[in-house]
């Protein structure tokens, strides 16, 4: 998000703040939904294991990224 916020000449919070009133979502929360709809499409079609995904995906740990998935994919 910083990233984004720096390429936008935006603070990180501005940016935020921002995106929640203009789509009822938290910036975090998108972000986190669209790395889950990619990890879904990588499980299906790459062939890549769980944790190459999560690493590719920029997780920081593996449980984190199945405490996201699980969340976010409603399994």
């Amino acid at each position: 998000m910083e990233k984004l916020a720096k390429e936008l000449f935006l603070s990180r919070p501005y940016l935020s703040r921002r995106f929640k009133e203009e789509t009822g979502e938290s910036l975090t929360d998108f972000i986190l939904k669209e790395k889950t709809e990619e990890a879904k499409r990588l499980l299906r079609y790459s062939g890549k294991s769980l944790t190459a995904i999560g690493n590719y995906l920029g997780f920081s740990s593996q449980s984190h990224f199945a405490r996201v998935f699980k969340k976010y994919a409603k399994v």
